[in-house]
């Protein structure tokens, strides 16, 4: 179940999350080897400051992964929440009901 999931500590979006999308994969292959063919060219100061560039955009597309997935989950919430109090009791009234006025 999600909630023991997420109570437990078992869910990790941030690791679970990788596109299987074979353009994904060959731009991050094409990004991985322009970035090894650069470094190879650098002196060791030079590829130290490569170093640096490269965590520090991973570090900000985590800050900006993780502010996607907050928003398309707000947004699933709210979305979930309309339809539910707009077609909810249109179509589920009797169920509703019944619900209701069980002791």
């Amino acid at each position: 179940m999600i909630m023991e999931l997420l109570y437990n500590g078992r869910i990790y979006p941030q690791e679970a999350i990788m596109s299987q999308e074979e353009g994904f994969r060959k731009a991050e292959a094409k990004v991985n080897d322009l970035f090894d063919d650069l470094r190879s060219r650098l002196n060791s100061k030079d590829q130290e400051q490569l170093d640096e560039v490269r965590d520090t955009m991973y570090t900000s597309q985590c800050y900006e992964e993780e502010e996607n997935f907050r928003y398309g989950l707000t947004l699933g919430v709210l979305l979930m929440q309309e339809i539910y109090e707009v077609y909810g009791p249109r179509y589920f009234r009797e169920q509703i009901e019944e619900e209701d006025d069980e002791p």
